[in-house]
C-alpha cells in the first residue's frame, strides 16, 4: 500500500532529535510559513467553500465538520465556539470525529479509515442535500 502524504516523512526536518531547541523552533517556524502561501494558492476555492456554507444556514441547512484525530478535535472545538461567539444555533455547525467523543480524549488509531462508519455518523444526523459537509484535515 503506499504510504500517504501525511504520514510520510518530512525531508526538511529529518534529524529533528539531533538538532538544538533553537534549531528545532526554527524549523517549525520554517514549516509555519509554508501555511500561508498554501493557503494564499487557494483563495478562490476558499471563498467558494464559504459561500456555499453561508448559503446553506442561510436557507436553514447545516455546515458539518467532519475529522479525525487532531484535525476531528479542532473542528469540534470550532463548532462549540461559534454559538457564543457569533449568536448561531449550535445545531447550525456540528462537528463529527471519527471514533466518536472517545476521540476526543485519546487517540482511536484506524478510525479515519471506515468508510462505512463515516456514512453512517452522516446518517445518524440526518444530513441532508440542504447541508455542507467540510472534511477537515
Amino acid at each position: 500500500m503506499k504510504e500517504r502524504a501525511t504520514e510520510q516523512r518530512n525531508s526538511r526536518t529529518r534529524g529533528l532529535d539531533l538538532r538544538s531547541t533553537r534549531e528545532i523552533v526554527a524549523a517549525i517556524n520554517r514549516e509555519d510559513a509554508t501555511v500561508a502561501r498554501a493557503v494564499g494558492r487557494e483563495l478562490g476555492a476558499i471563498a467558494k467553500a464559504v459561500d456555499a456554507m453561508a448559503n446553506a444556514l442561510a436557507k436553514g441547512g447545516r455546515v458539518y465538520y467532519v475529522g479525525a484525530g487532531t484535525s476531528g478535535r479542532l473542528a469540534t472545538l470550532d463548532a462549540a465556539e461559534l454559538p457564543p461567539t457569533f449568536g448561531i444555533s449550535r445545531h447550525s455547525v456540528q462537528a463529527i470525529i471519527a471514533g466518536g467523543k472517545r476521540a476526543l480524549t485519546e487517540a482511536v488509531e484506524g478510525a479515519e479509515d471506515s468508510a462505512e462508519q463515516g456514512a453512517a455518523d452522516l446518517d445518524a444526523r440526518g444530513v441532508s442535500k440542504r447541508d455542507v459537509v467540510v472534511g477537515i484535515a
